[in-house]
């Protein structure tokens, strides 16, 4: 191998080097942003968790732009340029968003998580059916309030809107259900959880 080529070879390397460490390096200082910003009371009265969150992601992608931007400095010689930092933002911001749906929103709204705790607070004790669905009336639904919580949320978000003594669907609420069935058509989920006229029952007003 000529000189020239294992110079070549060697400047490789050294950009290959550089792009994992900075790539590497938005990924921890986004991620350890993303978490430190939650432990803080920014935006602390945004009561919907997926709203703060995705108010804070843009705020850790702009402090791991920073920190990027000044790492792509320092690895001038090593072939790296300021754009580089965009990309790998880009990158932390995305990982940033997947840990936020898939580890807090779960946590925070899934009703299997409920249910495990409720079995993880009693381990020693047998949990059939009928009594989950007790526990789930009564402490989930009644203690806790969920389904207000949850008519509250969809308010503020403009799904619903209150009528009288209740709530009624608006136009963007039947907009998102539509685009919920189709995500349901794709990914093959659940359809009863989106479809207007369930086939098993039916609601009918009292």
């Amino acid at each position: 191998m000529t000189s020239t080529a294992q110079a070549r070879l060697g400047q490789a390397l050294r950009w290959l080097a550089a792009q994992t460490a900075l790539h590497a390096g938005a990924l921890l200082i986004g991620l350890a942003c993303f978490v430190l910003l939650f432990q803080t009371d920014l935006w602390s009265g945004v009561t919907i968790l997926f709203y703060r969150g995705l108010i804070l992601l843009i705020v850790a992608f702009l402090l791991t732009g920073a920190a990027t931007v000044l790492l792509a400095g320092l690895g001038r010689a090593w072939g790296l340029r300021r754009r580089d930092a965009l990309g790998a933002c880009v990158l932390s911001l995305a990982l940033n968003l997947s840990v936020f749906v898939i580890f807090p929103v779960t946590v925070d709204r899934s009703i299997s998580v409920f249910l495990l705790g409720q079995m993880a607070a009693r381990p020693e004790e047998r949990f059939s059916a009928e009594r989950a669905r007790a526990v789930f009336e009564s402490v989930y639904l009644g203690e806790f309030h969920q389904i207000e919580r949850r008519l509250a949320e969809q308010t503020a978000s403009g799904n619903v809107a209150p009528a009288g003594d209740g709530y009624v669907i608006t136009p963007q609420g039947r907009a998102f259900m539509k685009f919920s069935g189709l995500v349901a058509r794709l990914f093959r989920t659940d359809k009863r959880m989106v479809e207007a006229e369930p086939r098993t029952a039916k609601i009918t007003p009292p």
